[in-house]
């Protein structure tokens, strides 16, 4: 059942309010609250929670503090959750959401699939809603399973215990904006799945080449292969290496390890930096005269 739910996702440059004037969007939200509220009462009945807008100075410090002063960028000024006592419930509230008319489902994160560092899972939703202007508010949907919940509530406490501690570790080396900048991204961490963590580090590390990441994948192949049933966590992908410079050395290092001779070592690398810097295919008779026949006789051999 939880390989069911249908996994959507939008560009995050796209998930942006038709206007960056805070007061417009909370006017936009307040209608979006009173018309969606009234349907997901008929649609999910008991279930539906319809909580009041989100208060101003709650959304102006998190527009501060993790979309860095963009007000166009917060989604959750209207928000929506549904306790459901089952799964089979949720998936038919679920359902609903996704049939409904006026509104474009954004994004569909599947935490049941994935669930965060601490154990915590949930749908949740990001659909825009049709104004009469013809563009689009942004609002957020959660959808809980009851039983879940209650361990929600105990995990809070550890989500309080780290935001208190942030600031203590951080010192007084950062302004205010910026520690609180550290500790949204460090909460958003722990919010996000396994998965979506990584994904963000491998991106990060691949600098948006894609040669990275099939060299990325084949060694990862081979890892599985030398290392049956190891896992690769969080710590293993933060000590991949950071782009195609660090990749290459990093395997060159692995197949020229300790035993090889620096002698050795340096011709490998003159003979690869020989290939990679031709412009054209080179004849071994070339490469014995720059290298030197004894090195090239070793390279090769």
């Amino acid at each position: 059942m939880v390989n069911s739910i249908p996994l959507i996702k939008t560009p995050k440059h796209k998930l942006k309010q038709p206007s960056d004037n805070l007061d417009i969007t909370y006017q936009q939200a307040g209608l979006v609250q009173d018309v969606m509220g009234k349907r997901l009462k008929e649609g999910w009945g008991d279930a539906a929670v319809i909580p009041d807008l989100k208060k101003r100075t709650d959304a102006e410090k998190k527009i501060q503090d993790k979309y860095f002063g963009h007000n166009d960028e917060i989604k959750d000024v209207s928000r929506f959750s549904g306790k459901f006592p089952s799964f089979k419930p949720l998936l038919e509230g679920l359902n609903f959401v996704l049939n409904m008319k006026d509104i474009k489902v954004l994004n569909v994160k599947n935490k049941f699939r994935d669930p965060d560092v601490l154990g915590y899972a949930d749908i949740n939703i990001n659909a825009a809603y049709k104004l009469a202007d013809g563009t689009y508010h942004i609002f957020e949907l959660q959808l809980h399973l009851e039983a879940i919940i209650l361990v929600k509530e105990k995990v809070h406490d550890f989500y309080d215990i780290i935001r208190k501690s942030i600031p203590k570790i951080v010192g007084g080396d950062f302004t205010v904006d910026k520690t609180n900048q550290i500790k949204e991204y460090i909460l958003g961490c722990l919010r996000n799945s396994m998965v979506d963590s990584a994904v963000d580090i491998l991106l990060r590390k691949s600098g948006g080449v894609f040669l990275y990441t099939r060299l990325l994948e084949e060694s990862l192949a081979q890892h599985a292969k030398d290392f049956p049933g190891s896992k690769i966590d969080l710590l293993n992908v933060e000590a991949l290496p950071e782009g195609l410079r660090e990749f290459f050395r990093t395997n060159f290092d692995r197949i020229f390890g300790e035993v090889t001779s620096n002698t050795f070592r340096i011709e490998c690398f003159i003979f690869i930096s020989l290939i990679c810097a031709a412009q054209e295919p080179l004849t071994q008779t070339m490469v014995k005269q720059i290298m030197g026949e004894d090195a090239f006789r070793r390279v090769k051999g």
